[in-house]
């Protein structure tokens, strides 16, 4: 479990959110005693609160600076950004200190808060700076690293595709090594290349021996280095890596939308995009339907009004029913009554729509709705700029057929058009919001193939912090109306 765990997310990056917790963590322990006749009074006393809030802070910075990125090489090898961003980091940590402290507004919590929140915020500063720029980014950077050491840093890799981009990408680590990518082989179909080194780096089989090369070869990470393969082929390479539980990265044009759109890449000069090998299957299967369970629950409640509001207006403006409720495709191909606000005058013909997705899908056109779409209704409109129309699907997630987060179920005639890899974007089970919500709703620059490609990337990397950011980044979405028609 170790080992996984250090292929997954790195050993520099482990070592520095150590070194972060540490850093943060003393800081908050110097300032409570530096500000304190009895530090005791702090651990059993009265002040016991203070230290809990500190304590509570300290530990928060790993998932701050994990949002601004602080564990990536691109911002973690350049000096000037990585002291920008840690006082970014340093900002909002101590602002949600503060935020605390005032919630809790008890003599003991406000005592001296204001001193004890500014000298944390310095003294934090001061030693993060010095670690991190002065000794882990030297260190981590330097060719001359005892030999242990660097080959405990050192992750054996191999290429799959030994072609000009997977030659191109074995000179450029080559280069930059302090990236700690020991490029240990490549392996290539071509039999051709069979037994032969290219650039110095021998070929190890074909992509059928992959299983017995990590195993022979002790390899920590995969880099996929293939242009020419479609899409399927791809897609099965990848689940093939996944069997070796080894961290998968692609380095390739056919996922480009997501380094356009959503900041995955590891550093500046590869275009990388991380695959887990695995997903979690205690957040997937378990927390994430506990979190999805209380939310959902909480949301019916806090938007209960605005529901009957709408329920109200479409009743008394048009004729129907208030739901619009039909069936639709989720995980695995299985289906499920689906519920939104109707939004559409009353039997209205579907063939229109059906034509529309044809094309776009088929000829993977841009990923856009039916502009001037005369079946809507005057209230269907703005209900659908905000996406109040979908409100009811919270009941959906409460019953357990979506989730807040994943890929937008389809309609069944939308679902026999796919191709067969269009459709293993429904191996999670599918959600309000998701990535393609986000980023490519409604867009002309982003084709109805790039709008599958972001749900693939978040069902092959699923997780706590990932949902977050997808939730985080959909309020703007849904108050500006971004992409609503």
């Amino acid at each position: 479990m170790l080992v996984d765990f250090i292929r997954k997310y790195g050993f520099k990056k482990i070592v520095l959110s150590i070194n972060d917790i540490i850093c943060s963590l003393t800081a908050a322990l110097l300032i409570l005693f530096l500000t304190s006749d009895n530090f005791g009074t702090y651990i059993y006393g009265p002040q016991q609160e203070k230290f809990l809030i500190f304590i509570f802070g300290a530990f928060l910075i790993v998932p701050i600076f994990r949002y601004y990125q602080l564990y990536k090489h691109k911002y973690f090898l350049k000096a000037g950004e990585q002291s920008l961003l840690i006082l970014k980091g340093l900002l909002i940590q101590n602002i949600i200190i503060i935020l605390i402290i005032f919630i809790l507004k008890t003599q003991e919590s406000l005592h001296d808060s204001r001193t004890q929140v500014i000298f944390f915020f310095f003294t934090s500063f001061i030693l993060l700076f010095f670690t991190r720029i002065f000794i882990f980014r030297y260190t981590f950077r330097s060719a001359n690293l005892g030999d242990n050491l660097n080959k405990f840093l050192l992750r054996r890799s191999i290429a799959i595709g030994a072609g000009g981009l997977g030659q191109h990408f074995a000179d450029t680590i080559v280069k930059k090594q302090y990236y700690s990518i020991n490029l240990v082989g490549f392996i290539d179909d071509d039999t051709t290349k069979a037994n032969m080194k290219i650039n110095g780096i021998p070929v190890l089989g074909m992509t059928s021996d992959i299983g017995k090369v990590v195993i022979n070869e002790d390899i920590d990470e995969i880099y996929i280095t293939i242009q020419k393969i479609d899409y399927k082929k791809l897609l099965d390479l990848i689940e093939k890596c996944k069997l070796t539980n080894c961290q998968i990265n692609l380095v390739s044009n056919h996922f480009d939308i997501i380094n356009r759109k959503w900041d995955a890449n590891e550093y500046y000069d590869l275009k990388l995009i991380p695959i887990s090998s695995k997903a979690s299957p205690l957040y997937s299967e378990k927390f994430k339907r506990m979190f999805d369970i209380v939310a959902s629950s909480l949301l019916i409640f806090l938007t209960a009004p605005i529901s009957v509001t709408i329920s109200l207006l479409i009743k008394f403006t048009t004729k129907g029913p208030i739901f619009y409720k039909t069936t639709v495709v989720g995980k695995n191909g299985k289906r499920f009554r689906w519920y939104k606000f109707r939004t559409m005058y009353f039997n209205n013909d579907p063939s229109i729509h059906k034509e529309h997705l044809k094309r776009v899908i088929i000829e993977n056109n841009a990923y856009q709705k039916l502009i001037n779409d005369s079946r809507i209704t005057k209230i269907g409109k703005i209900l659908r700029k905000f996406s109040l129309d979908e409100l009811p699907q919270l009941i959906n997630v409460f019953v357990g057929d979506m989730s807040l987060v994943g890929p937008r179920p389809c309609l069944p005639y939308e679902y026999e058009i796919f191709l067969d890899w269009h459709k293993l974007r429904y191996k999670v089970i599918p959600g309000m919001t998701g990535l393609a919500q986000i980023l490519a709703r409604n867009r002309k620059d982003i084709s109805f193939n790039d709008s599958i490609l972001l749900d693939l990337f978040y069902a092959d990397n699923q997780s706590l912090w990932l949902d977050l950011k997808i939730m985080f980044k959909t309020i703007p979405v849904i108050l500006l109306g971004r992409g609503g028609i």
